[in-house]
């Protein structure tokens, strides 16, 4: 039986049960579905933007993720599954490694299921992973494979875990424990980058260059190395990224007000909101943004402690 075969098969039998996606949505925090934000430990911050743990108490949740930065994940109860863009639902591993996301992401969420997941700046891919990032855009793979003893002593401690603080100190452990033998992350080029793409509302890759002072074949090898896609890509990304949060939290603006100058038309915002966000502006407006995405731009844009990439998008 394929992923998305199980998927629809768990998804029949909860809606049976009455807690399904329709019930679900009225009030998803009522129903005790809760997503929290965690600081890493001080040494860790250019590193990881946080650590988020997302539980669903029951029954099952459906819903889409937006286009992201680089994320670990670690399943402590229930199974998960993620689909990027139209591609088939896939398993998520007990322990997972996904790759910078060039998709909106579709998830689903059979509880009691618990999470605690890691957002994974730029410059902490190039330190903590070392790998070609852009191999590893839209992909889902298995992080024991970074480290096996690591990982599974940090899984273990995880599922002793009595609260979340204790979650956070377990994943600060192994974090810092990678970054002891980390590479030097390349913040010549992070730093700046970073800062372009949400400086403006529409990031122009002649800054970028002209910044970073090498020709644009190289600027464009050494981006998609460390963030996943070339800088043309990424900022389509950034300033769809940014329009989202400027419709999340001002619906009234239309779609003309979140698109601002950044886009040649509306079916060009159209176009590049479906990809990057999963629906048209008008369904995220009429129908209410998808509720993770909601509540990640509320708690994004409140979080101080948070890098600007991370809050700006």
């Amino acid at each position: 039986m394929s992923p998305d075969d199980v998927v629809r098969r768990r998804t029949r039998s909860c809606l049976v049960r009455g807690s399904g996606l329709d019930e679900g949505e009225r009030d998803l925090s009522a129903s005790g579905i809760a997503l929290r934000y965690h600081p890493a430990a001080p040494a860790l911050r250019g590193l990881i933007s946080s650590y988020y743990v997302f539980e669903v108490p029951a029954g099952q949740m459906q819903d889409i993720l937006r286009a992201e930065v680089a994320q670990v994940r670690f399943v402590l109860r229930g199974h998960g599954y993620i689909a990027y863009g139209s591609h088939p639902f896939e398993p998520m591993p007990v322990t997972s490694l996904a790759g910078p996301s060039g998709h909106a992401i579709r998830f689903h969420a059979f509880g009691p299921f618990r999470l605690i997941g890691v957002g994974i700046l730029p410059a902490g891919w190039a330190a903590l992973i070392g790998e070609e990032a852009s191999r590893y855009a839209d992909r889902l793979t298995d992080l024991a494979g970074l480290a096996p003893g690591l990982v599974g002593e940090a899984l273990m401690r995880m599922h002793d875990a009595a609260d979340d603080r204790a979650l956070c100190e377990a994943a600060d452990r192994l974090f810092l424990a990678l970054a002891e033998r980390a590479r030097t992350p390349p913040l010549w080029l992070t730093r700046p980058t970073d800062a372009w793409l949400v400086e403006t509302a529409s990031p122009d890759v002649n800054v970028l260059v002209e910044r970073l002072g090498m020709s644009n074949r190289q600027v464009e090898r050494m981006v998609a190395r460390v963030y996943g896609a070339s800088p043309k890509y990424l900022a389509r990304k950034y300033r769809t990224l940014q329009a989202a949060v400027r419709l999340g939290l001002r619906p009234d603006l239309g779609w003309q007000g979140a698109a601002g100058t950044a886009f040649y038309d509306q079916s060009h915002f159209i176009r590049d909101f479906r990809q990057f966000i999963g629906m048209t502006p008008g369904q995220f407006v009429a129908g209410g943004a998808p509720w993770l995405t909601r509540l990640t731009i509320a708690k994004r844009t409140a979080g101080a402690a948070l890098p600007q990439l991370i809050r700006a998008s």
